[in-house]
C-alpha cells in the first residue's frame, strides 16, 4: 500500500457558521478528488468522528481550500492535528476567514483556490465516510502555487 503515498495532498475543508466560533471548523484532508464533470462533483474522505463532518451534516455545505505555502503551518498544525470541538481552530492558528460567495461555510483568505460545495451525499467507505459535494462555485483566491504532501514532504508545484 505504499503506492498510496504518491497521491498528493493536503487541502483544508471548512464548514459551519463563520460567525459562531463554537459551530465552525475545518480539517486537513489528505484524500479528495473530482468525481464527476456533469454535474461537477468532488469527494473528500473523513473519519467518522470528525467535528467537520458533523458541521457538514448540520449545514449541508462545505468549502475545500487548496493550500499554498502561506497555509503550510496551519494545514500541518492546528487544522491537521486538533479537534474543533475543543477549540476555535481559526483563532488558534491565526488563519483569516473570507466570506464565501455561494455557501455559508468559511473560505480561507490565504487559500490558493476555494471550491464551494453543497452536500450531495455521504457514503460509508471502510473506516471513513466519503463526503460528496456538488460544486456551486470555485475561484482563485491568491497568486500562489499549491502545496502538495508527497512522499512525506511538503512541496510546491512549479
Amino acid at each position: 500500500m505504499e503506492a498510496l503515498d504518491y497521491m498528493p495532498h493536503p487541502l483544508i475543508v471548512t464548514a459551519g457558521d463563520p460567525d459562531k466560533p463554537s459551530r465552525r471548523g475545518g480539517m486537513t484532508a489528505a484524500w479528495a478528488c473530482r468525481v464527476s464533470w456533469d454535474p461537477p462533483l468532488v469527494a473528500v474522505a473523513m473519519a467518522r468522528e470528525r467535528f467537520t463532518l458533523e458541521l457538514i451534516r448540520e449545514k449541508g455545505e462545505f468549502a475545500i481550500n487548496v493550500v499554498g505555502p502561506s497555509l503550510r503551518d496551519a494545514a500541518f498544525g492546528v487544522f491537521g492535528s486538533a479537534s474543533g470541538r475543543q477549540m476555535d481552530k481559526f483563532e488558534k492558528s491565526g488563519v483569516k476567514m473570507a466570506k464565501a460567495k455561494s455557501v455559508t461555510a468559511p473560505a480561507l483568505a490565504d487559500a490558493v483556490v476555494s471550491i464551494e460545495c453543497k452536500l450531495e451525499k455521504i457514503v460509508e467507505a471502510g473506516d471513513h465516510m466519503l463526503v460528496v459535494g456538488r460544486v456551486v462555485d470555485a475561484y482563485k483566491m491568491r497568486e500562489e502555487e499549491p502545496l502538495v504532501f508527497h512522499l512525506w514532504r511538503a512541496r510546491e508545484l512549479k
